[in-house]
C-alpha cells in the first residue's frame, strides 16, 4: 500500500501510521513544501524564548522520528493538484523546478491553516506579521530582540492569541490582545471568559475588546494599531485571527467542505472520497467533537471540554450547570492550587455534557476526566462515584471534580 500525506505536521504522520496498522509492506511518503519539517504550529510561540540551538534539535528530532519509522520524506515539495478519479496528485521540486506525478492508495490532507491580517491601511509594514511557519518564527526571533521592540499587540482573542501572549510574558514584553469580539475565548460561557480574563490581567496582558483594527500606523515599520476606539503603541503586531483551512488544493475533487471551507471527515478521518483522508486545522469532524483544550499563560492553566450552556441550548437540551472549586492536593502540603471547575449536565437525565475549568496547576487532567465521562455518557453522580487517586503529597481526598458534583441536587 502506498500512502502519501500532504503536510509534514504530526497528526498527518501520525494519521498515515494508523491507516498502515497491519500492512507490512505499507510505504509512506511526505510531502513538504517547507525547507523545514514542521515541529507543530501550535508550538512554535514557545520557540520564541529558546536558543535556535533548541529549534534546531526540534526540526532534527523530526526528521530522525521520520526516518526511523521508515518514512520517507520530502521537502521544498509542492503538491499542486490531486486527481482523486486517478489516485494521483501533481508535485513540483521546489528547489529545481521538475514537475512530476506521484500515485497512492490512501492520501492523507494535512496541509493546516492560516491567519488573515486585516486588510487595512499600514498592512504591509515591517512588524505586522503572523506565526504560523518555521520561517516566520526565525525571523520573529531576531526582529523581537532588538532593543526597541517592547509593545507586542497580538490580534485575536483565542487559543492561538493567548499561546503567543504567552511567549511574550515570558521575554518580558508589554503584551495586549486585541479582538473585535467582546468576549475572550468565546469558547467558554460568557461569566467564566469574563473571570478567566481578570486572572490574565493579574499575569499582565492588557485586553482591548470589542475594537476593530482600521489602520497600522508607522513609517516602515509599525508604530501604532489604530482601531474605532483607540490607538496603541506597537513595536511588533502577530495577527491570530482568524484561521483559514488551506483547502484551495481540493478543488475539483468533489471533497465536501463545512461552510468554513475546513474539509469534512468521518471519526475515521475520513473524506467523502475514497482514499482521501484529512487531518488537523484543514478538517473538521462531520459528527462534530468535543474540543477538548488546555493552555497556560502565566500561572494560569485554562482548559475546556464538549459544550458550554449558550451551545447545550442552541442544540435544543434542557441543560444546568454549577461552578464550584478544590485544591488539586491536600492543604498541609506546600503551595496548594485551587481549581475552579464549571460543570454542564443535562437537567433530566444528569448526563454531563460539558466543563470549563481554570486554575493553578493540573487542571487539564480533570478536564480529560471529564471529556472521558463525556464520550462514555456518565451521569454526575456517576463521575462524582469515580474512584480517584489520592495521595497525601499529591490529591486530595475529595478530587475538585467530586467536590462540584457533589453540588448538583
Amino acid at each position: 500500500m502506498k500512502i502519501i500525506v500532504i503536510g509534514s505536521i504530526a497528526a498527518g504522520v501520525s494519521a498515515a501510521s494508523g491507516i498502515a496498522a497491519g500492512q507490512n509492506q505499507a510505504q509512506i511518503t511526505v510531502y513538504e513544501r517547507s525547507p523545514f519539517y514542521s515541529c507543530g504550529v501550535d508550538g512554535l510561540p514557545h520557540y520564541l524564548n529558546e536558543s535556535l540551538d533548541e529549534l534546531n534539535l526540534a526540526i532534527q528530532s523530526k526528521e530522525t522520528e521520520l526516518a526511523a519509522a521508515g518514512i520517507h520524506a520530502c521537502l521544498m515539495h509542492e503538491v499542486r493538484s490531486i486527481n482523486a478519479s486517478a489516485h494521483s496528485i501533481t508535485v513540483c521540486d521546489l528547489s529545481s523546478g521538475r514537475v512530476f506525478e506521484d500515485r497512492y492508495d490512501r492520501l492523507v490532507i494535512a496541509v493546516g491553516s492560516s491567519c488573515a491580517i486585516p486588510n487595512v491601511p499600514g498592512a504591509d509594514k515591517v512588524g505586522v506579521h503572523t506565526l504560523k511557519s518555521v520561517e516566520e518564527l526565525i525571523f520573529l526571533k531576531e526582529f523581537v530582540h532588538t532593543p526597541y521592540v517592547t509593545d507586542i499587540v497580538i490580534l485575536g482573542a483565542s487559543w492561538s492569541g493567548l499561546e503567543i501572549a504567552k511567549a511574550f510574558l515570558k521575554l518580558g514584553r508589554n503584551v495586549r490582545i486585541i479582538d473585535r469580539n467582546r468576549q475572550l475565548l468565546p469558547e467558554f460561557d460568557p461569566e467564566i471568559s469574563t473571570l478567566i480574563q481578570k486572572q490574565l490581567e493579574l499575569e499582565g496582558v492588557k485586553f482591548s475588546l470589542g475594537e476593530t483594527v482600521r489602520s497600522f500606523p508607522g513609517r516602515t515599520y509599525v508604530e501604532q494599531v489604530q482601531t474605532d476606539r483607540n490607538s496603541y503603541n506597537c513595536d511588533l503586531c502577530i495577527s491570530a485571527e482568524t484561521t483559514i483551512p488551506k483547502t484551495g488544493l481540493i478543488a475539483g475533487t468533489g471533497i465536501e467542505t463545512a461552510a468554513n471551507g475546513a474539509i469534512l471527515v468521518g471519526e475515521d478521518l475520513s473524506t467523502n472520497v475514497s482514499g482521501i483522508y484529512a487531518v488537523g486545522d484543514c478538517a473538521v469532524c462531520r459528527g462534530g467533537s468535543l474540543h477538548t483544550a488546555s493552555i497556560r499563560v502565566g500561572d494560569t492553566e485554562i482548559a475546556r471540554t464538549g459544550l458550554t450552556e449558550a451551545s447545550a441550548r442552541q442544540a435544543g437540551l434542557r441543560v444546568k450547570s454549577v461552578t464550584g472549586c478544590g485544591n488539586d492536593r491536600p492543604g498541609i502540603c506546600p503551595n496548594p492550587q485551587k481549581i475552579n471547575i464549571k460543570l454542564i449536565y443535562e437537567a433530566d437525565s444528569k448526563r454531563v455534557v460539558g466543563a470549563q475549568a481554570w486554575g493553578g496547576k493540573n487542571v487539564s487532567t480533570r478536564i480529560n476526566a471529564i471529556a472521558v465521562a463525556i464520550t462514555a455518557g456518565m451521569t454526575v453522580q456517576q463521575l462524582g462515584s469515580v474512584d480517584f487517586c489520592f495521595s497525601s503529597a499529591q490529591c486530595t481526598i475529595w478530587d475538585p471534580i467530586q467536590v462540584v458534583c457533589g453540588m448538583v441536587q
